[in-house]
């Protein structure tokens, strides 16, 4: 075709043969699922791929009407992907060239399509689609490269971050995460300090992300893992639970007992949840599916009184910008069914949140701009007159050669408190500056240390 001074003129009178629907779901889709492969990107550059693209949207005819049908919701599931991937390849286009789409992308119809699509593969390249053309349309542009429009949970603020993941995102391949480099340079000059905190809560949660997937991964059978997450089929939407905990939640009946839970008496049955708080862990992940598709990602809220019953109800909160799209798979579904995780999300979640709204931090001279050499400042505060008097009086040096040092009637703590040398000096260290770096192998009474100073 490339090679030939006949080739895109053969190529578009085929084209435009024809523009009814069967066409455009037959022949039309699989020249561009044929034109995706990665192979022909190669060729000088990708050249080729871009003058084959040009050459099919030169023919008016059948592009306005492949337009027409996506809009529509005509196309089908693999007519959409081919539909998502070609607009997705025109906005990548030099911006000269771009632009001439992007009117496209803006459309409300077209962009509602993309982005509510039940393809997770449409959704994946919408969220790209806009994210490009916000870009190339607006006055200052951000890096591609950058922070958000990989999918519906990528933004360059981290406050607009939901801390529990989309599936979406989860399926997301190319995360955002900040290089080293990077960091130093950035966290260095003037306002280090909101670059420092993004990159925390970025790398931090990519942490946690990374855990999350190998679940997912698991479930689909691409890893092996040693101990079966806990799953419940055959559930049924019984409505929505309001406690002083949490705001609101789902309710989902079983259709059957589950068959950890003793089949005896309510008190029974609430004992063994008490004795089992793992079981159905309050705040811990879940997987949701509907008629063997994945729908969402939901926190599981532990109400003990409604598990104790036989049949069960389990309760979950749905993250708010995935509970529209969620509940209009859950009603109606043939088949429920709750996947727990045992990624640990509650750890994560009070830090994350916390990274989120720092606004200032007390030792950022200290973690940002130190240098080797530097003397660090002292604490801010003074010890008391009564501590001083007691180190003081026990002959803090000799206090330090001992072998083990009891700090039960200096802190007046209720329990002996014995620490080595080592412990002690890290202990009077923390005291006296406003940063530390202990370090010590597991065991060693780091955390003890670190709550006595």
């Amino acid at each position: 075709i490339v090679a030939s001074s006949y080739g895109y003129r053969a190529l578009q009178s085929a084209l435009g043969s024809d523009t009814n629907l069967a066409f455009l779901k037959g022949s039309i889709t699989a020249f561009l699922r044929y034109l995706e492969a990665p192979e022909l990107r190669t060729l000088c550059g990708g050249s080729i791929s871009r003058q084959l693209i040009l050459k099919f949207v030169e023919e008016e005819l059948v592009w306005n009407a492949l337009i027409a049908a996506f809009a529509s919701g005509e196309l089908g599931p693999e007519g959409e992907e081919a539909f998502s991937w070609l607009l997705g390849e025109l906005v990548s286009l030099p911006k000269s060239k771009a632009l001439d789409f992007a009117t496209l992308a803006l459309e409300d119809r077209i962009r509602e399509r993309l982005l509510q699509s039940t393809s997770q593969e449409v959704r994946l390249r919408g969220r790209k689609i806009v994210y490009i053309v916000d870009n190339i349309t607006a006055k200052h542009e951000n890096p591609l490269d950058g922070p958000g429009g990989r999918h519906d949970n990528d933004f360059a603020d981290i406050r607009k971050i939901e801390i529990l993941p989309t599936l979406d995102e989860l399926a997301s391949k190319d995360p955002y995460l900040p290089r080293a480099q990077e960091i130093n340079e950035r966290e260095s000059r003037p306002g280090g300090l909101a670059f420092h905190l993004d990159s925390q809560f970025r790398l931090l949660r990519e942490d946690m992300l990374r855990d999350l997937r190998e679940e997912v991964q698991v479930a689909h059978d691409v890893k092996k893992k040693r101990r079966k997450s806990l799953s419940v089929e055959h559930l049924t939407l019984a409505g929505v639970h309001c406690d002083g905990r949490t705001p609101w939640s789902l309710q989902f009946r079983c259709t059957q007992d589950l068959p950890q839970m003793p089949n005896k008496s309510e008190k029974i049955r609430r004992q063994f949840l008490q004795n089992n708080n793992k079981f159905m862990r309050h705040e811990s992940v879940a997987r949701i599916e509907t008629d063997g598709k994945e729908v969402t990602l939901g926190t599981i809220i532990r109400e003990e009184d409604l598990l104790a019953e036989n049949p069960p109800i389990l309760c979950l909160q749905i993250p708010g910008k995935e509970l529209e799209r969620a509940l209009r798979c859950l009603i109606g579904a043939e088949s429920i069914k709750v996947v727990q995780l045992d990624t640990a999300v509650f750890a994560y979640l009070p830090i994350l949140k916390q990274l989120q709204e720092i606004k200032d931090l007390s030792v950022e001279d200290e973690i940002l701009h130190w240098e080797t050499g530097k003397p660090l400042r002292p604490v801010d505060y003074s010890l008391s007159p009564e501590m001083s008097k007691e180190l003081y009086k026990l002959k803090l040096y000799k206090f330090i050669s001992n072998t083990s040092n009891d700090l039960r009637d200096i802190l007046r703590l209720t329990r002996p408190t014995k620490l080595d040398h080592a412990q002690t000096m890290c202990f009077l260290l923390g005291l006296r500056n406003k940063v530390s770096l202990i370090q010590g192998l597991p065991g060693m009474f780091r955390t003890v240390v670190l709550r006595l100073s």
